[in-house]
């Protein structure tokens, strides 16, 4: 499905197997790197979010690209990898961990594929930890 995608220009700027270290932020290498071996999900854009600098004001956020018939499982390893550090509230033990930090959005799709945007806000060099653990956990179980 790689194939399918680099022949369809799916990538928009620089295919994922091509991607040079210096074409991701430092602390999303290894991460991008995990995600774009994957058989059926691939990073088209990143950004580790930005303090200082010139990107100051940057969040992190990931878009990918999905098989159509893996998307449902990119969701869900999404999902799982909030349970790092979840803790539960014990006056409701029934509802789980929550988060407002993560915002996903659909892409365009087609028959084949899917993109997706997922859009962190952290605010400050905690919540990017955080973001960045979560997309560590998400990278190796994917």
């Amino acid at each position: 499905m790689y194939d399918l995608a680099v022949k369809n220009n799916k990538f928009i700027h620089i295919a994922p197997r091509d991607l040079k270290k210096k074409h991701i932020d430092p602390k999303l290498r290894d991460i991008c790197d995990r995600i774009n071996k994957s058989d059926y999900c691939w990073t088209v854009f990143s950004c580790q979010g930005h303090f200082s600098g010139i990107e100051k004001g940057s969040l992190p956020y990931l878009v990918l690209l999905c098989t159509n018939e893996k998307r449902p499982q990119v969701f869900e390893t999404l999902f799982k990898s909030f349970e790092i550090d979840a803790v539960y509230n014990d006056k409701f033990p029934l509802m789980g961990p929550s988060t407002d930090i993560m915002k996903i959005s659909l892409g365009t799709k087609d028959k084949y594929f899917s993109y997706l945007h997922i859009y962190f806000t952290a605010m400050n060099k905690r919540d990017q930890d955080y973001v960045l653990k979560i997309l560590d956990t998400f990278s190796r179980t994917l």
